[in-house]
Protein backbone atom coordinates (compact mmCIF):
# COMPACT_ATOMS: atom_id res chain seq x y z
CA UNK A 1 0.00 0.00 0.00
CA UNK A 2 2.96 2.13 0.64
CA UNK A 3 3.64 2.35 -3.22
CA UNK A 4 0.59 3.17 -4.09
CA UNK A 5 0.53 6.92 -3.44
CA UNK A 6 3.56 7.13 -5.61
CA UNK A 7 1.56 5.34 -8.36
CA UNK A 8 -1.17 8.19 -7.83
CA UNK A 9 1.00 10.82 -7.83
CA UNK A 10 3.12 9.41 -11.24
CA UNK A 11 0.04 9.30 -12.90
CA UNK A 12 -1.69 12.87 -11.34
CA UNK A 13 1.68 14.21 -12.94
CA UNK A 14 1.37 12.69 -15.84
CA UNK A 15 -2.37 13.94 -16.77
CA UNK A 16 -1.01 17.01 -16.21
CA UNK A 17 1.74 17.42 -18.86
CA UNK A 18 -0.95 15.44 -21.33
CA UNK A 19 -3.09 18.27 -20.85
CA UNK A 20 -0.76 20.16 -23.03
CA UNK A 21 -0.90 17.87 -25.78
CA UNK A 22 -3.30 17.68 -29.01
CA UNK A 23 -6.30 15.96 -27.99
CA UNK A 24 -7.33 13.18 -30.09
CA UNK A 25 -10.59 12.19 -31.50
CA UNK A 26 -13.70 11.11 -29.78
CA UNK A 27 -14.89 8.00 -30.60
CA UNK A 28 -18.71 7.48 -31.88
CA UNK A 29 -21.31 6.09 -29.42
CA UNK A 30 -22.54 2.48 -29.58
CA UNK A 31 -21.14 -0.50 -28.63
CA UNK A 32 -17.61 -1.28 -27.81
CA UNK A 33 -15.13 -4.07 -27.37
CA UNK A 34 -11.48 -4.12 -26.65
CA UNK A 35 -8.36 -6.54 -25.41
CA UNK A 36 -5.20 -5.67 -23.66
CA UNK A 37 -2.23 -7.11 -22.59
CA UNK A 38 0.17 -6.22 -19.78
CA UNK A 39 2.26 -7.12 -17.04
CA UNK A 40 2.26 -6.41 -13.05
CA UNK A 41 5.03 -6.55 -10.27
CA UNK A 42 3.94 -8.05 -7.48
CA UNK A 43 4.22 -5.26 -4.35
CA UNK A 44 4.00 -8.11 -1.23
CA UNK A 45 7.13 -9.96 -1.76
CA UNK A 46 5.73 -13.24 -2.69
CA UNK A 47 7.33 -13.49 -6.13
CA UNK A 48 4.30 -13.61 -7.70
CA UNK A 49 4.77 -11.19 -10.71
CA UNK A 50 2.37 -11.35 -13.70
CA UNK A 51 1.22 -11.95 -17.30
CA UNK A 52 -1.96 -10.62 -17.84
CA UNK A 53 -4.64 -10.70 -20.91
CA UNK A 54 -7.86 -9.15 -20.89
CA UNK A 55 -11.39 -8.67 -23.14
CA UNK A 56 -14.37 -7.06 -22.16
CA UNK A 57 -17.41 -5.79 -24.04
CA UNK A 58 -19.57 -2.84 -23.57
CA UNK A 59 -21.24 0.57 -24.31
CA UNK A 60 -19.97 3.73 -24.52
CA UNK A 61 -21.99 7.38 -24.75
CA UNK A 62 -21.23 10.95 -23.67
CA UNK A 63 -18.25 11.03 -21.12
CA UNK A 64 -18.44 7.10 -20.60
CA UNK A 65 -15.55 6.13 -22.59
CA UNK A 66 -16.74 2.34 -22.11
CA UNK A 67 -18.72 0.64 -19.36
CA UNK A 68 -19.24 -3.16 -19.21
CA UNK A 69 -18.12 -6.87 -18.46
CA UNK A 70 -14.59 -8.18 -18.58
CA UNK A 71 -12.41 -11.28 -18.06
CA UNK A 72 -8.86 -12.17 -18.05
CA UNK A 73 -6.36 -14.30 -17.67
CA UNK A 74 -3.66 -13.57 -14.97
CA UNK A 75 -0.49 -15.82 -15.29
CA UNK A 76 2.26 -15.88 -12.26
CA UNK A 77 5.46 -15.97 -13.99
CA UNK A 78 7.20 -17.70 -10.76
CA UNK A 79 4.90 -20.39 -10.22
CA UNK A 80 1.85 -22.20 -11.72
CA UNK A 81 -0.76 -20.55 -10.13
CA UNK A 82 -3.51 -19.09 -12.38
CA UNK A 83 -6.11 -16.23 -11.31
CA UNK A 84 -9.02 -15.44 -13.83
CA UNK A 85 -10.52 -12.25 -12.81
CA UNK A 86 -14.22 -11.72 -14.18
CA UNK A 87 -15.14 -7.71 -13.76
CA UNK A 88 -17.16 -4.69 -14.07
CA UNK A 89 -15.45 -2.24 -16.12
CA UNK A 90 -15.62 1.59 -16.37
CA UNK A 91 -13.74 4.21 -18.21
CA UNK A 92 -14.12 7.96 -18.38
CA UNK A 93 -12.37 11.24 -18.71
CA UNK A 94 -15.27 12.70 -17.31
CA UNK A 95 -15.69 15.31 -20.03
CA UNK A 96 -17.47 15.59 -22.68
CA UNK A 97 -14.53 16.35 -25.24
CA UNK A 98 -11.70 13.51 -26.05
CA UNK A 99 -8.59 14.02 -24.00
CA UNK A 100 -5.47 12.07 -23.54
CA UNK A 101 -5.71 11.08 -19.96
CA UNK A 102 -8.98 8.86 -18.63
CA UNK A 103 -9.94 6.84 -15.16
CA UNK A 104 -10.07 3.19 -15.44
CA UNK A 105 -11.52 1.25 -12.88
CA UNK A 106 -12.28 -2.82 -12.50
CA UNK A 107 -13.87 -4.52 -9.85
CA UNK A 108 -15.23 -8.14 -9.60
CA UNK A 109 -13.61 -11.32 -8.49
CA UNK A 110 -10.78 -14.07 -9.27
CA UNK A 111 -11.22 -17.30 -9.35
CA UNK A 112 -7.26 -18.62 -8.30
CA UNK A 113 -5.89 -21.64 -9.37
CA UNK A 114 -2.92 -22.40 -6.74
CA UNK A 115 -0.93 -25.33 -5.82
CA UNK A 116 -2.38 -29.25 -5.50
CA UNK A 117 -5.94 -28.58 -7.29
CA UNK A 118 -6.70 -25.81 -4.83
CA UNK A 119 -9.08 -23.09 -5.79
CA UNK A 120 -9.46 -19.65 -3.82
CA UNK A 121 -12.52 -17.11 -4.81
CA UNK A 122 -11.50 -13.64 -3.87
CA UNK A 123 -12.25 -9.94 -4.46
CA UNK A 124 -10.63 -8.65 -7.69
CA UNK A 125 -10.25 -4.59 -7.23
CA UNK A 126 -7.92 -2.75 -10.16
CA UNK A 127 -8.14 1.50 -10.51
CA UNK A 128 -5.84 3.17 -12.75
CA UNK A 129 -4.99 5.66 -15.01
CA UNK A 130 -4.84 5.27 -18.77
CA UNK A 131 -3.52 7.43 -21.70
CA UNK A 132 -4.71 7.15 -25.68
CA UNK A 133 -2.18 6.72 -27.68
CA UNK A 134 -4.14 6.69 -31.24
CA UNK A 135 -7.49 7.38 -31.54
CA UNK A 136 -9.92 7.28 -34.33
CA UNK A 137 -13.99 7.22 -34.52
CA UNK A 138 -13.68 3.58 -34.76
CA UNK A 139 -10.59 2.51 -33.10
CA UNK A 140 -8.67 3.37 -29.81
CA UNK A 141 -5.19 2.25 -28.61
CA UNK A 142 -3.84 3.03 -24.92
CA UNK A 143 -1.72 2.00 -22.07
CA UNK A 144 -3.11 1.91 -18.48
CA UNK A 145 -0.93 2.27 -15.16
CA UNK A 146 -3.11 0.72 -12.72
CA UNK A 147 -3.19 -0.89 -9.07
CA UNK A 148 -4.21 -4.65 -8.86
CA UNK A 149 -5.64 -6.20 -5.66
CA UNK A 150 -6.49 -9.91 -6.02
CA UNK A 151 -7.65 -10.85 -2.46
CA UNK A 152 -5.98 -14.64 -2.25
CA UNK A 153 -5.95 -15.82 0.93
CA UNK A 154 -2.79 -18.34 2.30
CA UNK A 155 -2.25 -21.96 0.90
CA UNK A 156 0.18 -24.87 1.20
CA UNK A 157 1.57 -26.82 -1.64
CA UNK A 158 2.69 -30.70 -0.96
CA UNK A 159 6.31 -28.75 0.14
CA UNK A 160 5.11 -25.40 1.65
CA UNK A 161 3.09 -22.79 2.79
CA UNK A 162 2.60 -19.52 1.47
CA UNK A 163 1.69 -17.00 3.61
CA UNK A 164 -0.12 -14.34 1.84
CA UNK A 165 -3.35 -12.17 3.17
CA UNK A 166 -4.16 -10.28 -0.64
CA UNK A 167 -1.91 -9.96 -3.28
CA UNK A 168 -1.04 -6.38 -4.36
CA UNK A 169 0.39 -5.34 -7.61
CA UNK A 170 1.03 -2.23 -9.98
CA UNK A 171 0.67 -2.82 -13.49
CA UNK A 172 1.00 -1.86 -16.95
CA UNK A 173 -1.56 -2.70 -19.49
CA UNK A 174 -1.26 -1.96 -23.97
CA UNK A 175 -4.65 -2.04 -25.20
CA UNK A 176 -7.35 -1.66 -27.89
CA UNK A 177 -10.92 -0.84 -28.69
CA UNK A 178 -13.45 -0.54 -31.57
Amino acid sequence: MKYLRHILFAAAVSCGFAAFAETPAKMSPGFTWGADVGGAIAMTGNDMSIINFDAAFGYRRGIVDFIGVGAGINMMVSNSNRSFPVYALFRSNFVTRPTLCFFEGRIGCAFTNVADNQSQTSLYVSPGVGFNLARSKHFGSYIVLSYVYNGMKSYTDSETTYDINGLHSACVRLGISF
